[in-house]
């Protein structure tokens, strides 16, 4: 597998030179493998997840069938190809001082030598130099330099990688760069072979033991553990080489990478083979758990935050109810006030003293509505039109609420969610959070505070007249309570007069005085509690509709919170299984 000048992965068969078990133990290995890997996949596609993990994979396998891959790797100007040139004998890679490696090249055993560019980003090399029968080389461009698609090409090509020479400046050892580069290539589970190049450069055996220490400390700290490290002067060696003089190949330090790359080849090849796909496998699973890990964080925060915002509407439905009652309240302390006046009324209309005006029956209900009802009816609309007022205000404060909490959670976490493992998690996520987004937006644009206030006052009233109190349609509440107050008064005071003109007054009017007091007050409580019963209710009506339109809105987001709760925890639960199986497949390569 190749990347092809698209950036897709394109197939080829130019490193086909089998390396296949020839053991019952390296086939058992081999078929385990195959199937950790096959569920592996299994489990990506279930997550949704990248197309270049799963490619990744299929490269890793792929590469069993290959050649051994010996990639060298590091910063510009180390000194890569002048390595591959000492180790082949013969000038086969450009040297300069400039990159002179674009794309990554693969060197390949042929009966001549010969270059072939496939795409701006592979080339294909092949030469008889007698090192290529048991391997490829592949060079790749310097992590370092100005052209940024270099260190591009190196990261993708590591993971095919069966061993990696990591090569480093001895003028310039172990850069932080390189640092980071090796940690990607650790990640990778990739064996690695340091080589100090251009070691020449060092000017004493002390300077020389001092720089490799340096490498050996800064690596092991990177890595874990202490990898094979080599000091070369690769283009003093090939001189030496050319020139047949032994001492001076000896001196450079090549015949002891030499030495170690064969005895690899000859006692650990394929091992190696068979540890890179596992390698590989372990990288993507870490990739896969991270984005794992990311997501359920993610949804967690989201889980709390939509925890809160039920919270926030139980606590809602009490602050409306109990903020709610208060405005209830001051309609009926309207009526108390009314029933206080009336009964000062009474105490000083319906007595003997007063018999000329109680004569006067337009009179008494003029006096009636001016010092009992006064200002009762606009009172009882205000308080009703406050009630309405903040209703509406908190209900608006609720759907605000909401798009605030939409506007927090649409941003977070996208720069959290690793590449495109989970890119369907995402897109799902960002589509329900526009969704109610648009739905809590749209809710608030939609509103007409006058049709709306209109509306509640309609229902308000027309709860009220369920009670059977009012039965006057096209009057507010305020007239029509003073309406039944005013009736009620006028049949109690009437009578009073009625009864004064029979000549009764004297014994009668005090006992017709508490008796109008009495019926005054069954009249207002009767009023003050079914005021009390239809606004409460209406309240209550409008607090849970309130309530069910923004619990309708979230829904959909809530259930996908939870049901992707539950799927990675499944996922994870799955991941930790092939962990275990991955555990030992490994310990099984390691025995072959």
């Amino acid at each position: 597998m190749h990347p092809s000048e698209d950036g897709e992965r394109t197939t080829t068969d130019d490193t086909a030179a089998p390396v296949l078990p020839v053991s019952d133990a390296a086939r058992q290995a081999l078929r385990r493998e195959r199937a950790l890997i096959a569920d592996l996949q299994a489990l990506l596609a279930k997550s949704g997840g990248a197309r270049d993990a799963v490619a990744t994979l299929k490269d890793a396998l792929a590469g069993l069938d290959g050649f051994f891959l010996l990639v060298l790797v590091g910063e510009f100007n180390a000194g890569k190809s002048s390595l591959v040139n000492a180790l082949l004998g013969a000038t086969v890679m450009p040297e300069g001082v400039t990159p002179t490696t674009d794309r990554v090249t693969l060197v390949t055993h042929g009966d001549e030598a010969r270059r072939e560019e496939r795409s701006t980003e592979l080339s294909y090399v092949s030469h008889p130099a007698a090192r290529l029968q048991d391997l490829a080389l592949v060079d790749t461009p310097g992590t370092n330099a100005v052209i940024a698609k270099h260190q591009e090409l190196t990261e993708r090509f590591v993971p095919r990688a069966d061993l990696v020479l990591f090569v480093t400046s001895a003028d310039r050892p172990y850069t932080q760069s390189e640092r980071s580069f090796l940690q990607l290539i650790e990640g990778w589970g990739k064996p690695v072979a340091i080589v100090v190049n251009k070691a020449d450069l060092l000017e004493s055996e002390a300077e020389r033991a001092q720089v490799l220490e340096y490498v050996r400390t800064n690596a092991r700290e990177t890595l874990g553990h202490a990898p094979p490290i080599f000091a070369v002067a690769a283009r003093q060696a090939r001189r030496a080489r050319d020139a047949g003089d032994d001492a001076a190949l000896a001196a450079s330090g090549l015949p002891e990478l030499e030495r170690h790359l064969e005895e690899t080849l000859d006692t650990g090849k394929l091992r190696l083979k068979l540890a890179n796909p596992l390698g590989v496998a372990r990288h993507v699973a870490d990739e896969l758990a991270h984005a794992i890990e990311t997501q359920r964080d993610l949804l967690t925060e989201d889980r709390n935050t939509l925890e809160e915002v039920d919270r926030q509407q139980n606590q809602w439905r009490k602050d409306v109810r109990r903020e709610g009652q208060t405005y209830v309240d001051r309609v009926k302390t309207v009526l108390l006030e009314v029933e206080r006046r009336g009964e000062v009324f009474f105490d000083d209309m319906v007595r003997l003293t007063r018999l000329t005006t109680l004569l006067r029956t337009e009179k008494v209900r003029k006096e009636f509505e001016d010092r009992v009802l006064k200002d009762a009816d606009r009172e009882i609309d205000e308080a009703v039109a406050g009630l309405v007022d903040w209703l509406l205000e908190r209900t608006m404060q609720q759907w605000e609420d909401v798009v605030g909490f939409v506007n927090e959670r649409r941003t977070a976490g996208e720069d959290r969610v690793i590449g495109e493992v989970g890119g369907r998690f995402q897109y799902d996520r960002q589509a329900l959070i526009r969704a109610l987004s648009e739905r809590a937006e749209g809710a608030l644009e939609r509103f007409d505070r006058k049709e709306e206030s209109r509306r509640l006052a309609e229902a308000l009233q027309a709860s009220v007249v369920q009670t059977g109190l009012l039965q006057v349609g096209g009057l507010g509440l305020g007239a029509a309570a003073v309406a039944i107050v005013s009736s009620a008064a006028w049949d109690i005071t009437g009578i009073a007069a009625g009864l004064t003109i029979m000549g009764v007054g004297l014994l009668v009017l005090p006992r017709r005085r508490r008796q109008a007091k009495k019926q005054l007050h069954a009249q207002m409580q009767e009023l003050r509690d079914g005021l009390e019963t239809g606004l409460g209710r209406q309240l209550e009506e409008e607090t849970e509709r309130a309530a069910a339109r923004l619990s309708r809105a979230i829904e959909p987001y809530t259930r996908f919170v939870r049901t992707e709760l539950d799927r990675l925890e499944e996922l994870q639960g799955e991941l930790d299984a092939w962990r275990d199986e991955h555990a030992a497949v490994t310990a099984l390569v390691e025995r072959v």
